[in-house]
């Protein structure tokens, strides 16, 4: 089974298993588990921020550093983003904050409309409390921010003083795809979420990256939401092991990159695109996309049509060149008019995103 449906589908492998294994705990609760203070304290260098915090996942860390940050009771963010698409409306639901999706090209914030939104007084609205991109931005085919371009929309936002969060689940792939460094974000924006358990491959965890004070903010809305932890040593110990990987990102940019030239070949680069940078290529299908994603979980490729029309597909550290020479023999045949059979995908969901599954 080639699975390219998300980078959320790796499984640990022996190394990270044994790093749980063996790991120091003790009580979190109470701040006493030490793996958990390493991981914590190798994110905040790593990304350049004075602490951060160990959360389940990045839906829970992108509402508690914005819960933690907000001045206003509005969010501006793109309007394909995961935090407006996949995130169950969770700021509104648990929040009160109202999250209102701007327009841009490719993931990016149209600053025309950001500043629109900004500078909005009418005393009826919501008044705008909080800006957050998306770096890598995933319904855009990976697209990667600029360092330039992160800091025109801090610049705006910090004009009318509404903090900046970076949604940073894929923060990695970014940094390792554009030659940066994560600090180089972090310096233009008040807080940043990552991921442990995408590209990175740990079974679980996001951390809260930020200053001391928002930091400590975040820990009491993370114990008020209920989801403070106990011994949870085991699974920082795979973070840890997830955090030294980062530069092994750069191998599913090369075969997305494959990829992305296989599915070219079948479909025309009209279709498919844009030219991968991270480690997502898409291609547009439109009314044929559930028949094609069907077709692919018949010859054992799983894949994602990630909003209606177009289909996604995730490399990450569990999938080889073997996997993506598959795929394109499977799409060629698809193409051709394929054998829409029901899939015997052992249970596995070829759509999911639909349905409304985390990407």
């Amino acid at each position: 089974m080639a699975d390219f449906r998300s980078d959320t589908v790796t499984v640990a492998d022996r190394a990270m298993r044994t790093a749980m294994a063996e790991a120091e705990v003790g009580d979190d609760f109470y701040g006493e588990d030490p793996t958990v203070h390493r991981l914590e304290q190798r994110a905040a260098e790593l990304v350049g921020t004075e602490a951060s915090v160990l959360v389940t996942n990045q839906t829970l860390a992108n509402l508690l550093a914005g819960s933690a940050l907000a001045v206003g009771d509005q969010v501006l963010c793109h309007v394909d983003s995961d935090l407006h698409r996949w995130e169950a409306h969770s700021f509104a639901a648990v929040a009160g904050q109202q999250v209102l999706g701007l327009p841009g090209e490719s993931g990016l914030l149209d600053l025309a409309a950001l500043r629109s939104a900004l500078a909005a007084t009418d005393p009826a609205a919501p008044r705008p409390g909080l800006v957050c991109i998306e770096n890598s931005h995933s319904a855009s085919g990976g697209r990667v921010w600029t360092i330039d371009q992160i800091a025109a929309v801090a610049d705006l936002a910090d004009r009318h003083h509404v903090p900046l969060l970076c949604d940073g689940a894929r923060l990695f792939n970014a940094a390792v795809a554009a030659g940066y460094a994560p600090t180089e974000v972090a310096r233009h924006c008040d807080a940043i979420t990552i991921s442990l358990y995408k590209g990175l491959g740990a079974p679980m965890g996001s951390l809260v990256c930020a200053d001391g004070p928002t930091i400590e903010r975040v820990r009491v809305l993370r114990r008020r939401f209920g989801t403070t932890f106990r011994q949870i040593g085991h699974l920082a110990a795979a973070g840890l092991v997830a955090l030294d990987r980062t530069a092994e990102l750069a191998a599913d940019h090369r075969l997305a990159a494959d990829l992305y030239a296989g599915l070219g070949r079948v479909f025309g680069t009209q279709a498919v695109g844009p030219e991968p940078t991270t480690n997502i290529v898409t291609v547009r299908l439109g009314q044929r996309a559930p028949g094609f994603v069907a077709e692919l979980a018949v010859h054992d490729v799983l894949v994602t049509e990630i909003v209606p029309g177009t289909v996604r597909f995730v490399t990450h550290r569990d999938i080889d060149a073997a996997d993506v020479a598959a795929a394109v023999r499977a799409a060629e045949v698809a193409d051709r008019g394929g054998d829409n059979r029901p899939s015997d995908a052992g249970g596995l969901h070829p759509v999911g995103l639909l349905d409304g599954a985390r990407p």
